[in-house]
């Protein structure tokens, strides 16, 4: 299991009110924030970083692969937090990469998700099991 993960993006200002406007649906908030970088921490424990977005200018060449776009997975509590979460990133200028709903799994359980693209196209998956 991941315990926290990050991203990297060409337009930090963007991403940042892209993360902003989708935070509190996954019950996350900005606990950080420097000149190239801010980090999102779970509301009730505003001290640890679940995901960290760094800025790619500066970058070197060895670094490249790190900006190409990334998938990540968001757990939330319940269909209500994946439907809010999908709303607020198409508002904030995200693109629907797959609606809210059930989702196939091949150990036969359910799950409900939805994918978006942030404004950099990295994969923002939020969901929950029941």
């Amino acid at each position: 299991m991941i315990d926290r993960t990050g991203i990297v993006s060409r337009d930090l200002a963007a991403a940042r009110r892209f993360y902003a406007a989708t935070a509190r649906s996954l019950g996350l908030a900005i606990i950080e924030a420097q000149d190239d970088s801010f980090a999102l921490g779970r509301i009730a424990d505003m001290s640890t970083p679940v995901l960290r977005v760094r800025s790619a200018a500066g970058r070197t060449h060895t670094e490249e692969p790190e900006t190409q776009p990334t998938m990540v997975s968001l757990e939330v509590a319940d269909d209500y937090s994946v439907r809010a979460f999908y709303r607020a990133a198409l508002e904030a200028g995200g693109r629907q990469v797959g609606y809210p709903g059930p989702q196939p799994m091949q150990d036969g359980r359910s799950y409900y998700a939805a994918r978006v693209e942030d404004p950099d196209g990295n994969c923002i998956e939020c969901g929950w099991r029941h």
